[in-house]
């Protein structure tokens, strides 16, 4: 498994982006060769990280150019603080109960 990392440092508050997250995002995600999970957590009002999962680095690499120009470069880029923080890498442990 691949996990890619996004910090996300807004310029509105975090809550604001849930529903478009959540009912946009997600459902282009989901539908993507793959694609395992996705998590989007609120760090405080204005700092979140996007956690998503895929079966390997080819996944990752393909999910991120379809998903970059067209759903995160026009919903979130405009309202980053400062450039996101993208951090990729091989899942080597995990667990869920």
């Amino acid at each position: 498994m691949h996990a890619v990392v996004n910090h996300l440092h807004l310029i509105k508050p975090v809550d604001e982006f849930r529903d478009i997250v959540q009912n946009e995002a997600l459902p282009l995600l989901s539908n993507m060769p793959g694609f395992i999970g996705f998590h989007f957590v609120k760090v405080d009002d204005y700092n979140a990280i996007i956690l998503i999962i895929w079966e390997d680095a080819a996944a990752a690499q393909a999910g991120a150019k379809s998903m970059g120009p067209s759903w995160f470069v026009p919903h979130i880029k405009p309202f980053l603080s400062s450039p996101e923080g993208r951090k990729t890498g091989d899942i080597i442990v995990s667990s869920y109960k």
